[in-house]
């Protein structure tokens, strides 16, 4: 069997939010499936949220990091696109205005511009963190991704008006705001070209919205059974959920371990 490039998602994923766990199946599975192949990670977080994992990282060598804009291979920064400053101050005016929470997310550290209620709630439910306090972040440090808790009519109205960003669900909690340009794949792309690895080679296990693009186009493309109608609709394959060895019994399933 030739050497395949796995990469997996991490919240729904390798990580099962409502538990607070990487189940041991996928610990296991994971340990497993690095002995012959080459894996690695395809997240929305950055470098510095991946505490959650922390017992699989040393197994990884490959990161595609917030959402594509910032990928590793072997420790080298191969790629980092920043949002574009004056983009940022634009919808941040916006969001203001409607009195929404926001925040950015950068290659070392993230701020978020005002720590409510919701926002402490929605944080503890992921697991993550609590950021800094800085409405003005961007001003001084590079942004790859912002992020925003408001309704999905705010959503449409935000995105209406700044054509330059997409707007992604993440869990049930906000939005993922990228520039259109950016998605997985396209990141998975870059990281394939730099390590000479085919397309049909590339093995990728999601569950939420932004890992659309990376099922439909890798050489086969995995859902969890907790994924969403739009990631299992383009799926080659539904496994049953994180929390049900998901990761474990896709794995075994193709006979990868």
């Amino acid at each position: 069997m030739s050497k395949k490039l796995f990469l997996f998602d991490i919240d729904g994923t390798l990580y099962d939010n409502d538990n607070a766990v990487v189940p041991p199946s996928t610990v296991e599975a994971i340990k497993k499936l690095a002995k012959y192949h080459h894996v690695g990670i395809a997240t929305g977080r950055a470098e510095f949220m991946l505490y959650s994992i922390e017992e699989l990282l040393e197994l990884f060598n490959d990161f595609v990091l917030i959402n594509g804009q910032y990928i590793k291979a072997d420790g080298e920064i191969i790629y980092s696109e920043p949002i574009d400053k004056s983009k940022l101050a634009k919808i941040c005016k916006q969001m203001d205005e409607l009195d929404i929470i926001y925040g950015f997310q950068g290659s070392h550290k993230e701020a978020i511009s005002k720590l409510n209620e919701r926002a402490i709630s929605s944080f503890n439910k992921v697991g993550l963190e609590l950021p800094q306090e800085d409405k003005f972040f961007y001003l001084d440090n590079d942004v790859f991704q912002a992020w925003t808790f408001c309704s999905e009519e705010d959503a449409k109205i935000l995105a209406k008006d700044n054509p330059y960003f997409q707007f992604i669900r993440w869990l049930d909690v906000g939005y993922d705001i990228l520039p259109k340009s950016a998605n997985k794949w396209l990141g998975i792309k870059r990281l394939i070209k730099h390590l000479n690895i085919k397309e049909e080679d590339v093995i990728v296990f999601g569950d939420g919205d932004n890992d659309v693009e990376m099922l439909e186009h890798a050489g086969l493309g995995i859902a969890m059974g907790n994924a969403t109608t739009k990631v299992k609709s383009v799926a080659d394959y539904i496994t049953t959920s994180v929390d049900q060895d998901g990761i474990y019994n896709a794995l075994k399933h193709f006979k990868y371990i």
